[in-house]
């Protein structure tokens, strides 16, 4: 009886840990009875940075990297791809529009111009508020990874905002935060590098936009 107990005990505590995984670092709001059709058509915006005149900072005073945009649209499509319920307008296609238009997209009847071009539901855009190489190896660092991401999805038929998710992450130990531990775990006990942080931060996200509705007859 005493040898099941402390097993008892670690199986309670991990249970605790988990449900105290990495959501630390996600929050996101949903709009009113914010739903997407079955398949919607979504456009995704390049992801910009949220730059300072100092250029190396964001506005919010978090540093970024040089490529961020890339890397991050990069995997913002990809976490897309991976959601069967919905239909990416592809991006030869945005490039196109955005090319023609006289100016990036900014207001709510821009995007639903934009929207309507491409026969699309909603339009999604990703700003970069921070995004920190690694200082190290992936078995030791002198200062790790961070990445901030906010994301906004808009209505393309009335411009009106239906979701926004934010996700925010300075890689910390086990030792530092003992809640991590679950997040480690999942993680191989590695430093991540800032893409590969970037990388689970927009699965996640991608993860609680609205719900699609179901097709009639299911």
């Amino acid at each position: 009886m005493s040898r099941r107990r402390p097993v008892r005990r670690w199986l309670i505590l991990s249970g605790l840990l988990l449900s105290a995984c990495s959501t630390t670092y996600l929050n996101s709001q949903l709009a009113p009875h914010a739903s997407l059709p079955p398949h919607a058509r979504i456009v995704v915006l390049p992801v910009t940075a949220a730059v300072s005149p100092r250029g190396s900072e964001s506005s919010l005073g978090g540093q970024i990297a040089p490529g961020a945009e890339a890397t991050v649209t990069r995997a913002l499509y990809e976490a897309l791809a991976q959601q069967t319920a919905f239909d990416l307008a592809a991006q030869p296609m945005v490039e196109q529009a955005l090319a023609a238009a006289p100016s990036p997209p900014s207001t709510p009847a821009d995007l639903q111009a934009l929207a309507r071009k491409l026969g699309a539901e909603a339009v999604l855009q990703g700003t970069i508020t921070l995004f920190r190489e690694r200082e190290g190896s992936h078995v030791s660092i002198s200062r790790p990874a961070a990445v901030g991401l906010e994301l906004r999805l808009t209505s393309g038929r009335d411009g009106q905002p239906l979701w926004v998710g934010h996700y925010h992450e300075i890689q910390r130990s086990v030792s530092e935060e003992v809640r991590t531990l679950p997040l480690a775990w999942k993680r191989g006990f590695r430093w991540l590098t800032a893409e590969e942080l970037a990388d689970y931060a927009v699965t996640e996200l991608v993860k609680t936009l609205p719900p699609v509705q179901t097709e009639k007859g299911e």
